[in-house]
């Protein structure tokens, strides 16, 4: 079945225009330092309730801003909603946090379709695997969100996802070491916030747009996070010239999903869980349990993972 996509269905934005390439000789200095010709900024927004943590959260607004390495300018821009498959009802507070309402995800695309029709944009942007790199405002739209969701939902998320810069470790850099969240960071540059805080395209340009300023200081950008690909047979291989029928790119909700290897489990953050158990006096006393991988002494766990073990 092959699968008709309107992609005027995208978000219009006054930045969806390709100017000239400008020639490296005509530009400042600080341009010459960029390793990327172009940078990909993301900035997902997910399901979320204020009284109850989601697990798993899921994407629920997918943007993507192109900003060239070379001039700093913002070049183009893409925005899907999609639908989410666990918790399909959004809540009242995720719906007022972000903006977003039921109809549009309702008739949004999923996940893996989201990232196909990306991927095809970028190419048909120009853009390759080597010669752009991802862009976030922290670490969780591709060390958490995307990382976990795609491991639930058995998808094969295209490889540039793997490694990102992290626009607050240069920011902090060049900026100093303060602690701010977005619209501050912006509004610390002298710049004035665009648009609508917790609307993904919106945070997107906005990110774009500090990322350009950091650019003009002279600052060389370079990755800050990686993550080693997980093997997993049960994952759809990525092709971004083959796509498979939208309904294989994702594993319809059930609760055995997360019992299929008992000893090789991944929490939502998308790190190996650990297998501990319980020491405290109580008739739970010496069962095992699975907890989030992400966990250290100083900060405690990355997300709320927890299953119990079936065996010891």
């Amino acid at each position: 079945m092959a699968l008709n996509f309107d992609f005027n269905r995208f978000h219009p934005s006054p930045y969806i225009r390709r100017p000239n390439r400008l020639q490296f000789q005509d530009l400042p200095n600080p341009f010459l330092l960029q390793g990327f010709e172009y940078y990909v900024v993301i900035d997902f927004e997910a399901t979320c309730d204020k009284e109850r943590n989601l697990h798993p959260q899921e994407i629920i607004e997918f943007p993507s801003v192109v900003v060239s390495g070379v001039s700093g300018e913002i070049i183009a821009c893409f925005q899907t909603y999609v639908r989410p498959t666990f918790d399909p009802l959004l809540t009242d507070f995720c719906k007022e946090l972000t903006g977003i309402q039921q109809h549009q995800v309702d008739n949004g695309i999923t996940l893996g379709e989201a990232l196909y029709f990306h991927d095809k944009w970028l190419l048909q942007m120009g853009l390759n695997n080597t010669n752009f790199s991802v862009v976030t405002w922290s670490d969780w739209d591709c060390q958490v969100m995307l990382e976990s969701e795609c491991r639930i939902k058995k998808i094969q998320k295209p490889a540039y996802f793997n490694q990102w810069i992290n626009l607050r470790v240069p920011f902090s850099k060049v900026f100093g070491d303060v602690r701010c969240n977005l619209k501050e960071a912006v509004e610390l540059t002298g710049l004035i916030w665009q648009g609508r805080v917790h609307c993904g395209l919106d945070d997107a340009i906005n990110i774009a747009r500090l990322l350009s300023v950091i650019m003009r200081r002279g600052f060389k950008f370079s990755i800050t996070k990686s993550l080693t690909p997980q093997a997993n047979p049960n994952c759809l291989t990525w092709n971004r010239h083959h796509f498979l029928e939208p309904q294989a790119m994702y594993t319809p909700p059930h609760t055995s999903l997360i019992h299929e290897f008992e000893d090789c489990r991944y929490c939502y953050c998308g790190a190996k869980s650990i297998k501990k158990v319980i020491q405290r006096p109580g008739p739970k006393r010496g069962s095992f349990f699975f907890g989030c991988g992400n966990w250290t002494p100083n900060r405690g766990a990355c997300c709320n993972y927890f299953q119990w073990a079936t065996t010891s």
